[in-house]
């Protein structure tokens, strides 16, 4: 006969960790187990050796921090394994950070964090950073503002940034501002151009909107 599949919901949970799997299999008869959230609850789901949840993610922050993962990488990853967390508002509280080092903390790997990156040099994430703004060009001037997410709520709002500082700069006799974003590897890096100047916002933007309303917030306070 053909075989037979089956799936559990990742909501309902059923499944655990690999004993769980092997004992659907040997109480159903069925050929195999599909699963997809119990994974992000436990990425050890899968080794056959008995590997707490919280070792295996150790594990993979420690490749993370050898490799020097993009932190929106980093964040999305965190995000996923929902197991390492009591509550949403832990997860949201530790992906929130824009310092690498402080989501390593959380999970006792500020020392290792540290040890790695002494003495390291050029990383391979300046390295990034510094072909994309070739790539991009020079005679921009880059402008930096720390973005908290209260901030970053504001951008949502329908009296943004871009709208406040479009109003200033007509009422003030400025031209029209042109806006544009560049995007490298999934993270959009937000323009602005007002006569002849051009100024550039870099930041770990998911998304053309935020990435545009960045760079005017920038100005704004850069400026006024």
């Amino acid at each position: 006969s053909s075989g037979i599949n089956a799936e559990y919901g990742g909501a309902s949970l059923d499944i655990k960790e690999r004993s769980d799997m092997e004992r659907w299999i040997k109480e159903t008869g069925v050929d195999g187990i599909m699963i997809a959230r119990a994974a992000w609850h436990n990425p050890a789901i899968f080794s056959k050796d008995s590997v707490p949840a919280s070792q295996a993610a150790e594990t993979f922050l420690k490749r993370c921090i050898d490799y020097e993962c993009p932190l929106n990488i980093l964040k999305y990853t965190i995000g996923k394994l929902q197991g390492l967390f009591t509550s949403t508002d832990g997860c949201l509280q530790v992906t929130r950070h824009i310092e690498p080092r402080l989501i390593y903390k959380h999970f006792g790997l500020a020392d290792y964090y540290d040890k790695v990156t002494e003495g390291r040099g050029s990383s391979v994430q300046d390295e990034f950073q510094k072909s994309k703004r070739q790539k991009l060009g020079d005679g921009h001037i880059l402008l930096t503002e720390q973005l908290t997410p209260t901030i970053l709520q504001t951008f949502r709002s329908t009296v943004a940034p871009r709208q406040i500082l479009n109003q200033w700069l007509i009422a003030n006799g400025f031209s029209e501002p042109s806006y544009w974003t560049v995007e490298t590897n999934k993270i959009f890096t937000g323009y602005l151009r007002i006569d002849n100047d051009t100024f550039v916002m870099e930041g770990d933007f998911k998304n053309k909107r935020t990435a545009i309303q960045a760079v005017a917030y920038a100005y704004c306070m850069k400026n006024h």
